[in-house]
């Protein structure tokens, strides 16, 4: 069973620490062994102090008696200084484990998350990932970290000082033999809600992420609409389900420890009361009274152990509940993976084929159905058409960030699901829609297109995103911090700063979805200049509803509920009197306003 455990999995985790960790349980071990000897030692000191050292003793005797206790004593302080360092060095090197592990785990979850595909993504929470990267390893940590060390040692110390005292006196044992079980019933019923309430904690704090990771997110938008009072609001929900769920653990957790240590206690008691009688019978324990004395410790001893016991099984739970919640990450494969037998392409050309091509999210509803086009090498496509027809999912296919149900999407008559990562991404110059910064400088940001680029390739795709101009105004030019998710920078900055990214490339296909959209009118036609000289010999295939960007494309495809229904120029289309039409004359299209006059009259 423990083997099935989510714990037990990390393990692996383990193995390239294993020295560090087998150097820590020797010196767990070391110390829980003398600890044990320096209180059997015990006996030593109070041998003297019961026997030798009585009222009206001659003077030389006393001399000896208390040389004797003096030298026991020593004895014992050194046994104890021994036990203190090997119990300082075993929990250094638990702790250095336990963030060395914490250190390859996180990362790699964090490399596992960057493997799946974006559909993953689509289903789960921002704040959810987060939390299990940060706070589930956390609790991980602390188990098999800083407490490792004694969940390993501390039962193997309990097995060995109760077989050395049944030794000592089997009859004096009785009483801890017998409520060993009983605690370690109780050990595992209580076991079974601290793992099931801290599973609860765990989703209770992903869902506090959550509101964090979003408030920051818009917190723009939280300030304008006045939004402050019910997102704290929502942020109490929450953060109450953690406090009540942790109070029901630390309730198990109050209830629990009180109940080990009667049991302790009873078994203390009666080894008293049993000792007591047989220091009454001749014989009945062969050092007297200062072996029942030592024995007594000895007792106490292994009821601390015990309750430790009791208490690393309840932070274990805790730990098995984050662990099960990582490895439900981890457990979880990309739906999209390099094929085996996958190719490098040698000299694109740029040809984009969809090949009947059917496609649905997680949701199930088609998205896209029989969709059929072609894009000849060096041809700009614009997608248009109303809300939810297809356009960015289209344009998301090419890239493979989501893999088709039906039909094929091919470059160069190659299926993408054949061709290499390397090569697939490396041909593509990508501006999404959602213009995504890292908080960075603006240099390490366009540089994201191409790592490795010199400070000249940066500043000539500014130049020809037409970025350069505001960036050497800014405070530091190009080492300026652009802020979380850009902020620092407005709308248009930051898409300019996106497209001089996706230039640097110097890419065969080139996918603008809505690159244009945060653009002012001056901004946008210095954009259109260059990109009608950068796209040259280049296929794109566009998504916008300016009748700027559009007018340049070779071709406007139209698209309604997943499947093409008109194509051609802006005049054919208009000449066709169909849905381009009606999406212009509702300012769905929105148009230039240097043409719109003469555009109405079309």
């Amino acid at each position: 069973m423990l083997r099935n455990s989510a714990l037990w999995k990390l393990t692996q985790f383990a193995r390239p620490v294993r020295g560090a960790l087998a150097i820590g349980l020797v010196y767990m071990g070391l110390a829980a062994w003398l600890n044990a000897q320096a209180i059997d030692y015990t006996q030593q000191v109070f041998k003297p102090l019961f026997s030798s050292i009585t009222p009206g003793m001659a003077e030389a005797a006393r001399a000896v008696a208390l040389g004797d206790l003096f030298l026991a004593a020593r004895n014992l302080l050194l046994l104890i200084i021994a036990a203190a360092i090997s119990d300082g060095c075993a929990l250094y090197c638990g702790v250095w484990v336990g963030q060395r592990v914490l250190f390859d785990l996180r990362c790699h979850v964090f490399d596992h998350l960057q493997s799946l595909s974006l559909s993953y993504f689509d289903r789960h929470r921002a704040g959810d990932l987060i939390s299990r990267v940060n706070n589930d390893t956390a609790i991980i940590q602390v188990a098999i970290g800083e407490q490792l060390s004694r969940i390993v040692v501390a039962p193997l110390t309990v097995a060995a000082v109760t077989g050395y005292m049944f030794y000592k006196s089997w009859k004096l044992t009785l009483a801890i033999v017998v409520a060993i079980p009983v605690i370690t019933g109780l050990m595992v019923y209580v076991g079974g809600y601290i793992r099931r309430f801290g599973r609860r904690v765990q989703e209770r704090l992903a869902g506090l992420t959550s509101v964090v990771e979003q408030n920051f997110h818009a917190i723009r938008v939280v300030k304008v609409f006045g939004l402050e009072k019910q997102l704290s609001e929502h942020f109490a929900e929450q953060n109450r389900g953690v406090f009540h769920n942790q109070m029901r653990m630390g309730l198990m957790r109050s209830l629990s420890n009180p109940m080990v240590l009667v049991f302790i206690g009873l078994a203390l008691c009666a080894a008293l009361v049993m000792g007591g009688h047989l220091l009454a019978e001749p014989g009945g324990i062969r050092e007297g009274a200062s072996g029942l004395m030592a024995y007594i410790f000895l007792l106490q001893f292994n009821g601390v152990e015990i309750g430790r016991v009791s208490r690393l099984h309840l932070v274990v739970q805790q730990a098995e509940a984050a662990a099960v919640r990582v490895y439900e990450v981890l457990d979880e494969m990309p739906a999209i993976v390099e094929a085996e037998d996958a190719v490098d392409l040698d000299d694109v050309r740029g040809e984009i084929e969809f090949d009947h091509v059917g496609f649905s999210y997680h949701t199930g509803e088609p998205v896209l159905v029989d969709f059929h086009l072609r894009v000849a090498p060096g041809e700009t496509v614009a997608l248009v058409g109303p809300s939810g027809a297809g356009k960015s999912t289209v344009a998301g296919l090419v890239p493979r960030l989501y893999d088709v149900q039906s039909g094929a999407v091919k470059i160069d008559g190659v299926d993408v699901r054949r061709i290499s990562n390397r090569t697939l991404k490396g041909m593509m110059g990508i501006v999404p829609q959602e213009t995504a910064l890292f908080a960075t400088t603006v240099g390490q940001n366009i540089a994201y297109g191409r790592p490795g680029a010199t400070q000249e390739e940066i500043e000539a795709a500014a130049i020809a995103a037409r970025a350069h101009d505001f960036i050497v105004n800014l405070p530091e030019q190009y080492q300026t911090q652009v802020g979380e998710r850009g902020v620092m920078l407005s709308g248009g900055q930051r898409q300019r700063i996106a497209i001089a990214r996706a230039l640097l490339r110097a890419p065969k296909i080139v996918i603008l979805d809505e690159a244009t959209s945060s653009l002012d009118s001056e901004t946008e036609a210095a954009i259109h200049a260059a990109l009608v000289s950068l796209l040259e010999s280049r296929t794109a295939v566009i998504i916008a509803h300016r009748l700027s960007t559009i007018r340049n494309a070779d071709r406007i495809v139209v698209l309604e509920r997943g499947q093409i229904v008109e194509q051609g120029t802006h005049e054919q289309l208009m000449a066709q009197d169909g849905l381009y039409r009606r999406l212009y004359e509702t300012r769905e299209l929105v148009p230039d306003p240097s043409t719109a006059t003469s555009s109405q009259q079309v």
